[in-house]
């Protein structure tokens, strides 16, 4: 019953954070949100380990989220193998696809862009070697509030722990602590407009 009791502490309080941070990123301007998005995409695009990767699982960014398209581009242009997630509504879970810059992209079901059907490559996680996640809030020890479907944690426990985890955001997403369960897995660096942060569970 405990356990219970907790996870269900843990879904409330997630709740609240990402009631709170959702409206805080609202509230940003489209031109301070790409201030903002090019700053995050230069610092991690300065990261040691992007430059030495060789596949990149990077998110397909929506509304109010920091900007994915450039770092995309710029995978591409240094020969990088890109992937990037695909949710399966019958199956629960999230797929990898790798795509190519003639791939082409449709709205899925939770209105986030996807490959379309025609252009889609689905490989397996275990060619990744490195994570680009989305996520409402963090904190300095790398845990990580998303959107409760789970799906970054399900990719996380498939994939070994030596695959470099990044999760972008804006500087007011890091929080004090983060409310976590033994599901949740955690990122090992965030970047913001300002820092880039070496999570200290690394």
């Amino acid at each position: 019953m405990e356990s219970v009791f907790d996870f269900k502490s843990v879904a409330k309080a997630k709740a609240t954070i990402r009631k709170s941070i959702i409206l805080k990123r609202k509230a940003l301007s489209n031109l301070k949100q790409n201030e903002k998005s090019l700053i995050v995409t230069r610092r991690l695009l300065d990261m040691g380990e992007f430059k030495t990767s060789k596949a990149v699982f990077c998110f397909l960014s929506t509304a109010h989220e920091v900007k994915t398209e450039e770092i995309i581009l710029k995978a591409f242009r240094l020969g990088k193998d890109v992937l990037v997630p695909l949710l399966n509504p019958q199956e629960g879970d999230m797929q990898v696809v790798r795509i190519s810059r003639d791939t082409r992209f449709a709205i899925g079901k939770y209105g986030v862009r996807e490959p379309s059907l025609e252009t889609r490559e689905v490989v397996s996680s275990a060619c990744i070697d490195f994570v680009i996640a989305p996520g409402l809030a963090f904190d300095i020890f790398g845990n990580r509030i998303g959107y409760g479907g789970g799906h970054y944690d399900k990719l996380f426990k498939n994939i070994s722990n030596d695959v470099t985890r990044v999760a972008v955001g804006y500087d007011f997403q890091i929080i004090e602590s983060v409310p976590h369960s033994d599901f949740d897995e955690s990122v090992h660096f965030i970047v913001t407009e300002t820092k880039t942060l070496r999570c200290q569970s690394r």
